[in-house]
Parts: C-alpha cells; structure tokens; sequence
C-alpha cells in the first residue's frame, strides 16, 4: 500500500451485500485533497464516500433527483464490518430530500463501533433503520442499517472511515487512520462488487 505515511491501518470485510450486475462506486476516497475532499480533516483524510450503479452504471435515475427512491444505494442494507463493540448511535434524524443538508448533525444517524484498536463511523445512515444499540456486541457480516440521507449530505451515500481508538473527544475527532477492505484501498472512481462478510477484519501496526 504505497504512499500511506502512517504506521497501521484497517483491514475490514465488505459493509455493502453482494452485486451480481451492479457495482459500487467511490465518490470520494484516497490520499489526496486532489481525490478525496476529506483529506484535509486528520480525522477523515481516509474516509470514503460511496455510491451504487445501476444496471444502466449510473448512481442515480436522473441527474439529480429530488426522490430518494431513484438513488441506487438508497435503502441498501449495511453489514458489520468488524467484530466489535456499538460505541455510539443516532437513529432518529430525518432522510432529507437533495438538495437540503445539515450541518448541525454532520454524521446525520450513524454507527461508531470499535473494533481491535480503531473506531469505525458509518454515517448518513436511514431514519429508523438502525438494528443495533449503544453497547451491543456485533460480529463481522452482522446486518445493522440502511443506508440514507441524513445529516450533512447532498445525496444518498454511505461515509465511512477509521480512526485510532479513542483519539478524539468527539465523533468527528481524532486520528484517523486508512480503511482497507478486503486488503484493497479504495481510491476515486474505485469500482468493487459487495460480498458476504467473512472474518477477516483486524487491525495491524
């Protein structure tokens, strides 16, 4: 993995269910302002956006659709990518129809679950969808969640990044740290087909 100047990363099994026509599509990622607009956060300079093609490979049934149902990824069920432990949960914020944002509760619903020495936040997660609470265990390949368009977003998609375990006071703080998955890191325009999960998530330094 080159050009990574940092001493561990995540390793984490698939979230997203198995494709056989359709792939998902990183909207933002990698280690470049230049890639991925979250590299500037220390926090999120990892993080991954990603989106859903359909089968005619657009991510959306229109330009920008004001229908949530016309996003690919939207209602897509999320799996756990770790075995680990729920740190934080938000269930009950609304889905928000494009182009509304908030920028109050940036993570909109989310998970934050540690998992073997980091901390991984899955945001923008479905109003309600959420199967997992505050302190529950969950096993790698766990159905969790939705995905939605809450909080502060322009379109269905799932966030998700890593950072050291308990590095920051608050969600969006600390020190982040890449994501693999599968041993693969995701860039811009990286295409990948979901997968079962299988045990093979860990942390290495």
């Amino acid at each position: 993995m080159p050009h990574l100047p940092v001493s561990s990363l995540v390793d984490s099994a698939t979230t997203l269910p198995a494709a056989t026509s359709q792939s998902y599509y990183v909207a933002h990622g990698g280690n470049s302002p230049a890639i991925n607009y979250h590299n500037v956060n220390p926090t999120q300079q990892y993080a991954l956006d990603v989106v859903k093609l359909n089968a005619l490979g657009t991510r959306a049934n229109g330009l920008y659709p004001r229908s949530l149902t016309n996003y690919a990824i939207w209602g897509e069920p999320l799996y756990s990518p770790c075995n680990g432990t729920i740190r934080e949960t938000r269930n009950d914020l609304p889905d928000l129809i494009p182009p509304q944002t908030d920028s109050q509760n940036p993570a909109g619903n989310h998970i934050l679950i540690q998992c073997r020495g980091a901390d991984i936040l899955m945001a923008h997660l479905q109003r309600g969808s959420l199967m997992v609470q505050t302190g529950e265990t969950v096993k790698v390949g766990q159905a969790i969640a939705k995905v939605g368009n809450s909080g502060n977003t322009s379109e269905p998609h799932l966030h998700i990044h890593a950072r050291r375990e308990n590095t920051g006071p608050s969600l969006l703080e600390g020190e982040g740290i890449p994501i693999t998955f599968d041993g693969r890191f995701l860039v811009r325009n990286s295409l990948f087909v979901g997968k079962p999960a299988s045990e093979n998530s860990h942390v290495s330094s």
